[in-house]
């Protein structure tokens, strides 16, 4: 998960900037929930070290794991069923079985107490950021959500967060209105390069800003010796 923040005719909202689950979400998020998928697979019977591991673990969840569009339902189907049961060959040729796991890890994004992470999931994170916009934005913002980053490439993620949203809006905005509902627009967009999207983005950004002042650049060496502090000048402009 990374930071969230709206931006409106190519100017961001700074009052309404948050970052995800009140923390260091984006460095330590992806972290826990390695850690997570650990302990699901341990459940299962199937022991794994977090660092050795780690690139194992990694292309295990990039190529099974999903997001359940309805999380009951595929809890039922994990426990009463073998549908959702897969095969994956390990590196050493061991084949190994796992079902629930593979939307349970991912439920993480939604639910960060299952990693032991204070605060609200993506969901809730962004339905608050767009609220906390100028009113007259907000309709803009819920037709223009764009995700981006590696933690929002989870099949079913999209629709899952859609959902969520719309539910939000009808219990905290609607007030449990549902006629009204169908005025609600919103769309997520769901780029397919959307995992390298923060660095195309800063590309085309450098590009850009390739010929002007120094103000708009860091040197290597300022950011070696002040290091993020350095960030504030930037934000000062």
């Amino acid at each position: 998960m990374e930071l969230q923040s709206p931006f409106f005719l190519t100017d961001l909202i700074q009052s309404s900037f948050y970052d995800s689950v009140n923390s260091d979400l984006t460095s330590g998020f992806a972290h826990c929930l390695m850690s997570f998928c650990v302990q699901l697979l341990l459940l299962r019977g199937y022991a794994f070290n977090q660092t050795a591991d780690f690139e194992t673990i990694r292309q295990m969840k990039e190529k099974l794991c999903y997001v359940a569009y309805d999380l009951e339902q595929e809890q039922s189907l994990a426990l009463e069923t073998t549908v959702l049961v897969k095969k994956y060959t390990l590196p050493d040729g061991r084949v190994i079985k796992v079902g629930g796991e593979l939307f349970s890890a991912p439920e993480a994004l939604f639910q960060p107490h299952l990693i032991n992470h204070e605060g609200v999931g993506m969901a809730e994170l962004l339905f608050n950021t767009i609220q906390s916009a100028d009113i007259d934005t907000r309709p803009a913002f819920y037709k223009h959500i764009v995700l981006s980053g590696g933690s929002t490439m989870y099949p079913g993620l999209p629709s899952r967060l859609q959902r969520e949203i719309k539910q939000l809006y009808l219990q905290n905005v609607l007030k449990g209105d549902t006629e009204r509902l169908s005025k609600f627009k919103i769309r997520i967009e769901a780029p397919p390069q959307r995992k390298h999207m923060v660095f195309l983005g800063g590309a085309v950004l450098a590009n850009i800003m390739k010929d002007h002042s120094n103000s708009s650049w860091l040197t290597k060496k300022e950011y070696e010796e002040k290091g993020l502090k350095i960030l504030e000048r930037l934000n000062q402009r």
